[in-house]
């Protein structure tokens, strides 16, 4: 059986939302062939741009929550060490559905949607809502996604810190050798993977 988007959000609606508006807000969005194209369901909606989250009545997620920008992260070099930066583009989450119809009027681009229920996901949502990629499997466990942020780093840092031991030689300044060669170890230690 093939899953439409307009079916899945009435067969939402059909059990109370904890928020009182989203059923109105779903309806409209049903009745609005050009929205509807932009919504892509998905399994959860960390890391990803352009979210609304609804949710059932008796789940602990928020009861709405429109969210529209996106994230990044980079990282810089300062004084011989890597220094992460988080930019944020994001407009505030709306929380009240009649205000997100609002917004929602002028967007373009794709409407990352994750509905959330009370007990288990039904299967006609699972034929339509897709695996997150932002998040790689076993990232579903908790800790997991900072855990390899911070591997990711250490990585960085110890090709940045390597650079520097090459430049040192390069330059014969026994100084930066020694300090970057200390730091380059204890990265190395630090590390899960063998560098």
């Amino acid at each position: 059986m093939v899953i439409h988007k307009e079916y899945a959000l009435r067969r939402f609606c059909e059990v109370p939302l904890k928020h009182e508006h989203s059923k109105a807000l779903l309806e409209k969005i049903c009745v609005h062939p050009a929205l509807l194209k932009k919504l892509v369901f998905v399994t959860t909606r960390d890391y990803l741009p352009n979210t609304m989250l609804i949710s059932q009545v008796g789940t602990s997620e928020a009861g709405f929550e429109l969210q529209l920008g996106h994230e990044s992260e980079h990282l810089t070099l300062v004084n011989g060490g890597l220094k992460k930066e988080k930019q944020q583009i994001r407009e505030a989450p709306i929380q009240d559905p009649l205000k997100a119809w609002d917004v929602l009027q002028d967007f373009s681009g794709i409407l990352h949607v994750q509905l959330v229920f009370k007990e288990d996901i039904p299967d006609w949502y699972g034929e339509i809502a897709i695996p997150n990629e932002a998040i790689p499997p076993m990232a579903l466990r908790p800790g997991w996604g900072a855990f390899i942020r911070e591997q990711v780093d250490l990585i960085l840092w110890a090709i940045t810190l390597k650079e520097q031991i090459d430049e040192a030689l390069r330059v014969r300044d026994e100084r930066l050798f020694r300090e970057s060669l200390h730091l380059y170890n204890e990265v190395c230690q630090s590390c899960f993977w063998q560098l």
